[in-house]
């Protein structure tokens, strides 16, 4: 006999108390290492626990750039491809010492600043069918010249444009500085080596972001809203990567002692709206627009009439975050294949059978 429809809110509820008892605990969250700190599913990719958990300016640089290549394919895909990329390609897109080497080494005009950056290089991938060499990365500015862009394409093996993500973070986040090098070295007094220890000394990267950021809005919720506006504007990144990127460094049910962020920015109001998740919204709601904005303000909506504490004590009272994270596990078919959680049986209590994948 087939369950009876549930509604919205009874629908929500189900899988997230799934979640809670299939998922968190077992497979992430508390007492799990995340997906992006294990060398055994992501490679090279994998940001050590330790460093991430301090804010170490590298750690957080390479979970940015792990977490950007998830987009337009399944996780499992993802996952597959940073596991066997070569150690030497991974670390010259995640290391933003070898970055720094290679934007300062690069004849390019193209890589004078971010802004120029984005609008003006045109890396993208050449494929090869005949067999007779290998495919590779070109562009229209100096198409025969060495480029870490054009090897970062090469080596995500996606779309080009791909290739040009961890340098566009790298340059916003380190604006050109007033002063050029060759003035600072004809200056008698050792300018440049002062501008150094200066830089050194002041913080870097995500850190100065984040510090400006603080400075400027007092709510640790609001704090995480604007850094998520701040880093979507870095080329190909956008709304959702951004918040997924922030969320993980700000939402501390999602991976207790690992959230450095947290609580200067709190990212429990964050949502990833990725293809699972619409289509849960979708299968949900009667009617509505279906714009990133509308499907997390139903997501926020519906958030605020469950308490997550009453289903799991160590979860907090609200956080659109964790629930979405639940409704993501839910319809995602082939995570839920990979980790052995195939649903056998769509008439039993705990299927929600409108969204079950299965």
């Amino acid at each position: 006999m087939l369950q009876p429809r549930l509604t919205p809110a009874a629908s929500i509820r189900a899988m997230v108390e799934w979640y809670a008892t299939h998922v968190y605990g077992r497979l992430e969250g508390a007492g799990q290492v995340p997906f992006y700190c294990d060398v055994a599913r992501v490679g090279r990719f994998a940001v050590a626990p330790a460093a991430l958990a301090r804010g170490d300016e590298a750690a957080v640089f390479g979970l940015f750039v792990a977490l950007t290549m998830y987009q337009s394919r399944r996780d499992v895909d993802i996952m597959e491809k940073q596991r066997v990329m070569p150690v030497r390609a991974a670390e010259a897109l995640v290391d933003p010492q070898r970055l720094h080497l290679a934007v300062a080494q690069s004849r390019c005009e193209h890589l004078r600043d971010g802004a120029t950056f984005d609008e003006r290089c045109d890396v993208r991938r050449t494929f090869v069918r005949d067999g007779a060499s290998r495919d590779g990365a070109t562009c229209d500015h100096r198409p025969r010249t060495p480029c870490h862009v054009k090897d970062a394409s090469v080596a995500i093996g996606r779309m080009g444009d791909l290739g040009k993500m961890a340098t566009s973070a790298w340059l916003h986040l380190r604006p050109p500085p007033a002063v050029s090098r060759a003035a600072d070295m004809a200056t008698p007094s050792g300018g440049y080596a002062q501008r150094l220890r200066r830089e050194h000394a002041a913080p870097q990267g995500f850190a100065a972001l984040l510090a400006r950021v603080c400075a400027s809005h007092a709510a640790p919720a609001q704090r995480a809203a604007v850094m998520v506006t701040e880093i979507a504007r870095f080329y190909h990144v956008g709304e959702k990567l951004a918040s997924m990127f922030v969320a993980a460094l700000a939402t501390p049910a999602l991976a207790p002692g690992l959230t450095p962020w947290f609580p200067a920015l709190d990212g429990n109001a964050l949502v990833v709206v990725d293809t699972n998740v619409a289509r849960v919204i979708a299968a949900l709601r009667p009617r509505g627009k279906n714009t990133y904005a509308a499907r997390a303000a139903w997501l926020r909506k519906h958030a605020a009439q469950i308490d997550l504490s009453m289903i799991r004590s160590e979860w907090p009272t609200y956080s659109p975050r964790l629930m979405q994270q639940a409704l993501y596990w839910y319809r995602s078919r082939s995570n839920r294949e990979a980790a052995g959680l195939a649903c056998r049986d769509s008439t039993h209590a705990t299927c929600v059978a409108r969204i079950c994948p299965f």
